[in-house]
């Protein structure tokens, strides 16, 4: 994986806006713009962000705006999920109860995002297996990516279990596997 496409900071944008308004947003990114001039100024949802950079600037968010704690990546993946299907890009694409639907669908979310790893949702029985290979063991990629699929899901289905982790970034694995009981 060498890039995230722009549209995923733009998402990232649009939710620490909402939750902690545009001039503090703005003086982040002009201070981090100051401190990092090799990174664009201008992001389009096309704009290739080199991924090195882009997970600093992530690690920094956390940093100021949810203190450190990387579970705000996964409070971020669930709204950004929930977003997605009520007011964003797949709006109207899903019915309720249609979670299986929706994370079998998810690898097509992925490519929009990034240009490389992979995401696979692959049903199995009762459940859906989502599997991240290939991008780099960070947070971000585990928490914000599954938390993604999770808000999705339980928008759709609010009664859902939570995803069950089997392997993850987060306990030392080279890879992420969660199952969605849907």
């Amino acid at each position: 994986m060498n890039a995230i496409k722009g549209i995923g900071h733009i998402a990232r944008q649009a939710l620490v806006v909402e939750e902690f308004g545009e001039a503090r947003w703005a003086a982040f990114m002009a201070d981090w713009n100051k401190r990092h001039p090799e990174f664009p100024k201008h992001i389009l949802p096309i704009t290739k962000l080199p991924i090195e950079p882009y997970l600093r600037l992530q690690d920094e968010v956390l940093k100021e705006f949810y203190g450190g704690d990387p579970m705000a990546w996964w409070h971020i993946g669930v709204k950004s999920g929930n977003r997605a299907i009520t007011v964003g890009q797949l709006k109207g694409l899903f019915k309720p109860e249609e979670a299986r639907r929706f994370v079998l669908f998810t690898p097509h979310v992925w490519r929009g995002y990034f240009d490389g790893g992979d995401l696979a949702a692959v049903a199995k029985g009762d459940h859906v297996e989502v599997t991240i290979t290939g991008s780099p063991p960070h947070l971000y990629f585990e928490y914000g990516v599954i938390g993604f699929v999770q808000g999705g899901a339980q928008t759709l289905n609010p009664k859902l279990e939570p995803a069950k982790r089997l392997k993850g970034f987060s306990i030392g694995d080279k890879d992420v596997l969660y199952h969605f009981k849907v």
